[in-house]
């Protein structure tokens, strides 16, 4: 069944692709390395250092994520238990643009997951998270707040039983996220929805993953026209438990 929903996605996006003109979609290159450190059960650090890029060539992205997680004992068990997590964290983003002054952006944002049901080898997450865009251009006085808010459904599937954070095995994720932009400000892209199947491989005795995504994103076209309706994102991940 899995096989066959993948197989029908990998269609359809190539359907997408195939009908829209060199001018209505582009294709984004994002890698990024992202370690965590357990100080206790509860309280795990996490970031990401990343870089990103758009085909046909417009502008390149750096950014880096700084955050803790606080995940509670479990709250009830309904078949399995019920986890939560609380996310805080700030991402940094410096934007070397081709045609317009490079950007700054600080990005704090606040997130709240929850994970069922969790059973044998599916493991279904729930992020809710509210983002405070802070955009400063090069040259420029002032700055820009955005406000946007963002809800991600996600399955994993394991080809073991153990879902953990580095289960030894391969795993394939699918997720679809929704954005809601709260206030808009700056006139850049809105991102409406993004669809992300991917495989990846994950060491238990190394502790490391890597994980490769397709993901179609639909969006409304930016002022400056550097994004358009139809994206496909190609991602190279790289997890590290420290």
């Amino acid at each position: 069944m899995l096989r066959k929903l993948l197989i029908t996605f990998f269609v359809l996006l190539n359907f997408v692709y195939a009908q829209n003109s060199s001018d209505d979609i582009t294709q984004q290159i994002w890698t990024d390395y992202n370690p965590q450190y357990g100080l206790n059960e509860n309280y795990t650090l996490f970031g990401s250092l990343g870089y990103r890029t758009i085909i046909p060539y417009s502008w390149t992205k750096f950014y880096f994520k700084a955050a803790v997680r606080f995940a509670p004992d479990p709250l009830f068990e309904i078949v399995n238990k019920l986890q939560r997590e609380v996310h805080l964290g700030l991402y940094f983003f410096y934007t070397f643009n081709e045609d317009n002054p490079n950007q700054i952006e600080l990005r704090p944002f606040q997130g709240y997951e929850i994970s069922w049901p969790n059973i044998d080898r599916l493991k279904v997450s729930h992020r809710l998270r509210l983002e405070e865009r802070f955009i400063f251009t090069i040259g420029e006085d002032d700055f820009i707040f955005d406000l946007r808010a963002r809800y991600k459904i996600e399955a994993i599937f394991h080809r073991t039983k153990h879902l953990v954070d580095f289960a030894k095995g391969l795993y394939i994720p699918l997720s679809v996220e929704f954005f809601i932009n709260v206030y808009n400000n700056s006139g850049q892209f809105n991102n409406i929805i993004r669809i992300t199947p991917g495989l990846g491989y994950s060491s238990e005795r190394k502790l490391w993953k890597v994980q490769f995504d397709l993901s179609y994103q639909y969006a409304d076209k930016a002022v400056t026209g550097s994004f358009t309706k139809n994206t496909i994102i190609y991602r190279l991940r790289f997890y590290h438990g420290i």
